[in-house]
């Protein structure tokens, strides 16, 4: 059929497929989208209407018709679609990759609707509200009081296990209503959500997609990184926890021990709860002892305020967690011989040691592999580490310090008693070890990250170290071990977050970093010419931060989307893109 001879042309998704949508002929319009059959090379795809083509066609270009309708109007909720087409551009991704990401297999390859779903849509006016509160408990009873309203609630949660405490503390009353979302999208969980017979529904952040039509929208511990999706969209849930609030009128709850910087620069919320300075130490890294492990380069710092005061608290019958964020032995292994370094076989990466240096871990992937007998390089068999790690710290304490306990990743809460040692994944069971004291062993190594975040990360950090698992009426002490350069941050802890906020927003905003503007993440990975694309970046007056390395990606910042999103688009298919605008 030419375009002369047709009644309506539309534009159709096919989430199947990568590239952009597809116009075909349609008898009579549908509604955007509903689900219809197409034909792409000789099979058969669904595909989602979008609506009416704004393209310009030839009259002797040929357009197949729609092969099939399987509904004849949408059959999620508004908001769902709404979320995928506004998810597909911003993100730069097209609306096929959004569907992907948000709906559930069975739904985008066609599979009837068993019970076609209440198109409901809340009447109320978009609000935003806050509970920062750094002390959890204090939080949580806000939320459960916040579930005894009658609207249909969705709950966000940084992580799976947090989704699943919160569930477990639900009275029965509310939990005969609620549903924990699965962490991969089943069929049957969609289904049952999408028909309301659900009010609530607490999740990690893929449940930011649940077709629950919420008329509130609760994000616990908004500020936290684990919100941002590494798959599909590649964005933060928060940001589509807001778009969803703002489109159907509900209410949106930002709660957590600190405001992110986007929620922070938006409305300048004071903080109500200031630490005792008392509380706060400051060990100058340079008045102490450098142990060190044998075989092992490098040294820990232990300065004599830290050991002093952990002996005290061991003596008083309390707990103590140190945290050094490097894992193993040693955080690397070279050989004296050649200076050749072991690396993953799988990945590149660098390997750090395990079990008294018997056994290489890469820390990128995972992979495991014994320590070879000789070296690769040059047949010797002289090993050395590099930048000792938690368990030669072990080692070097244990003489010291009686019920030393090392976590890792399968460790026992209920046993983690006396010295805690742990990375920054400790601070996830302060509420289970509850420490008198908290000490950073290496604090200025939490702002080497290269990430333009690094700061604002470290200061969360500070924050969950000192209030998280504690009841108001108890005390907390952190001591941070820092030179110069991580004193600083340690002191904008101690006066309260709004001297920190206001400082880490005016650098930001001199160079346009989130949130005062967009960073996006361009990686081509060999599919497309890099160079083209950074020329044509810069030709367009873009400063483009490239780290000259193929295999990673680059950068380039703008105040607004509509600047490059013409520029990428022609490359989009061979790039993965990531907006990051928290």
């Amino acid at each position: 059929m030419t375009c002369g001879a047709m009644s309506s042309l539309v534009d159709v998704a096919v989430p199947e497929m990568a590239a952009g949508v597809l116009t075909y002929s349609i008898d009579e319009m549908l509604p955007a989208g509903a689900r219809v059959i197409v034909e792409i090379q000789k099979h058969l795809h669904t595909g989602f209407v979008i609506g009416r083509t704004e393209k310009e066609l030839a009259p002797d270009v040929e357009v197949k018709p729609v092969a099939g309708i399987i509904d004849e109007r949408l059959m999620t909720d508004p908001d769902i679609w709404d979320l995928a087409v506004w998810a597909g551009r911003v993100c730069m991704c097209g609306v096929n990759t959004a569907l992907r990401a948000i709906l559930p297999k069975n739904y985008y390859m066609g599979e009837k609707i068993s019970a076609p779903p209440e198109l409901v849509r809340p009447h109320t006016k978009f609000t935003e509200i806050h509970s920062f509160n750094p002390f959890d408990s204090e939080r949580v009873n806000f939320y459960l009081a916040e579930l005894q309203t009658p609207e249909r609630t969705l709950i966000l949660f940084p992580t799976r296990e947090a989704a699943k405490d919160f569930y477990t503390l639900l009275p029965e009353g509310l939990k005969s209503e609620a549903v924990l979302w699965p962490f991969t999208k089943t069929w049957e969980v969609w289904q049952h959500v999408s028909s309301k017979r659900a009010r609530i529904v607490v999740g990690a952040p893929g449940a930011v997609f649940a077709p629950l039509c919420p008329e509130k929208i609760i994000v616990e511990h908004e500020a936290d990184t684990n919100y941002f999706l590494p798959y599909g969209l590649r964005i933060s849930a928060r940001s589509l926890a807001g778009r969803r609030a703002a489109f159907l009128g509900s209410r949106l709850i930002l709660g957590g021990r600190i405001p992110s910087l986007k929620t922070y620069m938006r409305t300048h919320t004071p903080q109500a709860d200031k630490p005792d300075r008392r509380n706060i130490v400051l060990a100058d890294i340079y008045s102490s002892r450098k142990e060190e492990s044998r075989g092992i380069d490098g040294n820990i710092p232990l300065t004599f305020s830290l050991i002093r005061r952990t002996y005290t608290e061991l003596l008083r019958g309390h707990n103590v967690m140190w945290i050094l964020n490097r894992q193993g032995e040693s955080q690397e292994v070279y050989c004296e011989g050649c200076g050749h370094v072991m690396k993953c076989g799988k990945c590149g990466s660098v390997m750090r040691s395990l079990n008294d240096g018997g056994m290489l871990k890469c820390g990128v992937c995972g992979a495991l592999r014994e320590l070879p007998a000789e070296c690769p390089e040059c047949g010797r068999n002289f090993f050395r580490g590099r930048r000792p790690g938690l368990e030669a710290l072990a080692k070097m304490i244990a003489p010291y310090y009686p019920k030393v306990k090392l976590f890792t990743k399968g460790s026992r809460r209920s046993s983690m008693k006396g010295l805690v040692l742990a990375t920054h994944r400790g601070l996830g069971i302060l509420g289970d070890v509850k420490p008198s004291l908290v000490a950073w062993l290496d604090w200025d190594s939490e702002l080497r990250g290269g990430d333009y975040d690094s700061r604002y990360r470290a200061f969360t950090r500070l924050c969950d170290s000192y209030y998280a698992g504690r009841e108001r009426d108890s005390e907390r002490k952190v001591l941070v071990q820092s030179r110069r350069s991580g004193r600083k941050l340690a002191e904008f802890f101690a006066s309260g977050w709004q001297r920190f906020m206001d400082d880490e927003l005016r650098q930001r905003e001199e160079f346009m970093m989130p949130p005062c503007g967009y960073m996006i993440e361009l990686d081509s990975r060999g599919k497309i010419p890099r160079e083209e694309i950074i020329n044509t970046l810069e030709d367009n007056g873009l400063f483009v931060m490239d780290p000259g390395d193929d295999t990673q990606p680059f950068y380039v910042n703008v105040q607004s989307l509509d600047e490059v999103r013409g520029i990428i688009e022609p490359y989009s298919h061979g790039l993965t893109i990531t907006v990051r605008s928290e």
